[in-house]
């Protein structure tokens, strides 16, 4: 299993037409076969920076989401929402627990 931060900065006043396209992206995600579970959660200290951790089963399963045309889609349309690029950290069970 891998999980996925996605980190965003999302411009004020914009975070509720934001929701509304992590809503829709989740969705869609959850089409893939693969995807385990997804959730938001926001900076205590700085309410406009998001973080969207998932869990995959595979970083195959991932890869299929990130290259998928959907996400293109909510990306294109969320990116004049965003101050920066989206920052993606992808996480793996370390070896040496094994």
């Amino acid at each position: 299993m891998i999980r996925v931060i996605i980190e965003r900065n999302v411009k004020e006043g914009c975070f509720h037409d934001y929701l509304d396209m992590i809503r829709r992206a989740r969705k869609q995600a959850t089409a893939i076969e693969g995807f385990i579970a997804g959730e938001l959660l926001q900076e205590k200290s700085n309410q406009h920076k998001a973080f969207i951790i998932s869990s995959w089963e595979n970083n195959a399963a991932w890869e299929k989401w990130y290259n998928s045309e959907e996400r293109q889609e909510v990306l294109e349309e969320m990116r004049p929402l965003l101050t920066t690029d989206e920052k993606i950290t992808v996480l793996e069970n370390s070896q040496l627990l094994k």
